[in-house]
């Protein structure tokens, strides 16, 4: 086969040879003239089915906005955004949390939670072993069985003691301090935790060695740290009035007091009661409304220029026009945003009663005056309408969600792998795949085509050519017979 197609390709080169016609040329022309057209079907078929991966790709990343908006606005605590205003602030500090309501409290703070502490005997250094054998503390936290925490010998340095003692992770905590003392400044300060059935007792097998219940040389205090440390202090509950309540804490943070609300307790009030007052701030749900508006705005104008025939937008206007999925797509959305949900309310079932409305066209609008109502005469009962009071729900979770969560769920699943617009884009990536074959196919086609027309074109080169030989042959001999004769 290479013998022949090379003399066939020599005999076609040599131009003019037999035919004096350009038969190289007129081969290409033919091959060109079959290749061409089947050519072009394919290259359109690859081009609408790319254009249509542009068209399903930014249909995505508008639902994607879509889905990102709903996130914003499907848990409970999305729409708990509360404003404090304390009136002593450097008493106490307030958070409020997600089931937190607005309303005014009164909070006085008459002393705070304590937790005993204990001053160690001095040491003139915290390196120094004070103990040649092993030393044994006993621990007793508010009357119960003493519990043992041994110091090996070798561990006996103020250091060790402090260490051991943490280490062993008995609801005490130790830390050396330095009191500035001549002699023997650094003692070990012992702290437990606050309420008064944290109270303790520490004893040590040698007393000599190490003393946890004596005072400073300064029977008032020493200075550590910017802080007063008295030779002992007394585990106490705290003494607070939460709404002409009085509650006596075992630590100086409220939790329960007032639902949803944390009370950090820093110092006693002064001057009687403190005034709180916790306002709701719809400003943050207000926003998310607004921007869910403009995810469903933008998908509805992204339909619109992929199956517009004479969109002339780059890389995905009218990518996808006459396609059925597009409307598919824009009747699912209308379906998961304006679904009637039962939230036990007779008057809030649904995104319309927030607000939300669409056009003729499709395209939506949010009524703020309507919005503003609804948050401020029926909040709960729109937070349980939208949300079901659920927080932090996978797109998965079969719980009541509300409004916001059914929708989340449906547009997860519209953008998911097993998803339309992931299935379409799929499935003409796998076309794509296949016009290419054929374009391969078509190739070795036109190839072997030439490759016969190169051989036809040049067996008939060499006929002419013979003929001419033969033509050029009998002219010479007839003009010899005529040369002799007229010579005779």
């Amino acid at each position: 086969m290479a013998t022949t197609n090379a003399v066939s390709s020599n005999a076609i080169s040599a131009l003019g040879a037999g035919s004096g016609m350009d038969v190289k040329a007129l081969a290409t022309s033919l091959v060109e003239a079959e290749r061409a057209p089947r050519k072009d079907v394919i290259d359109k078929k690859i081009s609408k089915a790319e254009g249509g991966i542009s068209g399903y790709s930014a249909i995505k990343f508008v639902l994607d906005g879509i889905k990102t908006s709903l996130m914003d606005l499907k848990d409970q605590s999305d729409f708990q955004s509360l404003t404090s205003r304390n009136s002593q602030s450097s008493a106490f500090n307030i958070t409020a949390g997600a089931t937190a309501s607005a309303g005014t409290h009164s909070i006085t703070v008459n002393s705070l939670a304590k937790a005993q502490r204990n001053l160690s005997s001095g040491f003139a250094n915290t390196t120094t072993a004070v103990s040649s054998s092993d030393l044994t503390l006993s621990l007793s936290v508010n009357g119960a069985a003493s519990q043992p925490i041994v110091v090996p010998a070798a561990k006996t340095t103020p250091g060790g003691i402090v260490s051991a003692i943490n280490s062993a992770n008995l609801g005490i905590k130790a830390q050396l301090i330095n009191t500035g003392e001549a002699g023997q400044p650094y003692r070990i300060l012992v702290t437990g935790a606050t309420g008064r059935d944290s109270g303790f007792t520490l004893n040590s097998s040698d007393n000599t060695a190490v003393d946890f219940n004596v005072g400073p040389t300064d029977p008032a205090a020493v200075s550590y740290d910017a802080m007063k440390v008295s030779a002992s202090q007394t585990a106490a509950n705290g003494n607070v009035i939460v709404n002409g309540v009085p509650i006596q804490p075992s630590n100086n943070q409220l939790t329960e007091v007032i639902p949803g609300v944390t009370i950090d307790l820093y110092t006693p009030t002064s001057g009687g009661a403190a005034s709180v007052e916790l306002v709701r701030d719809t400003t943050a749900v207000k926003s998310k409304m607004s921007a869910l508006v403009k995810a469903y705005n933008d998908a509805n104008t992204m339909l619109n220029t992929v199956s517009d025939s004479k969109s002339t937008v780059e890389t995905y206007g009218a990518t996808l026009a006459g396609n059925s999925v597009v409307n598919n797509i824009r009747t699912q959305m209308r379906e998961i945003l304006f679904p009637q949900v039962s939230s036990g309310s007779s008057q809030l079932t649904g995104f319309r009663d927030m607000g939300l409305s669409l056009d003729k066209d499709g395209v939506m609008t949010l009524d703020n005056a309507r919005l503003d109502q609804v948050l401020s005469t029926q909040f709960d009962e729109a937070v349980t309408m939208l949300t079901g009071n659920s927080e932090n729900l996978s797109a998965y979770s079969t719980a009541p969600s509300g409004a916001v969560g059914s929708a989340f769920k449906s547009i997860t699943a519209m953008l998911a792998n097993t998803g339309t617009i992931a299935t379409q884009s799929s499935n003409l990536t796998k076309r794509i795949a296949e016009y290419k074959d054929e374009l391969t196919k078509l190739e070795d086609r036109m190839t072997k085509l030439m490759e016969r027309y190169n051989m036809q074109f040049g067996a008939m080169e060499s006929i002419v050519g013979q003929s001419k030989s033969l033509r050029t042959s009998l002219t010479s001999t007839f003009e010899g017979m005529m040369a002799s004769y007229t010579k005779g």
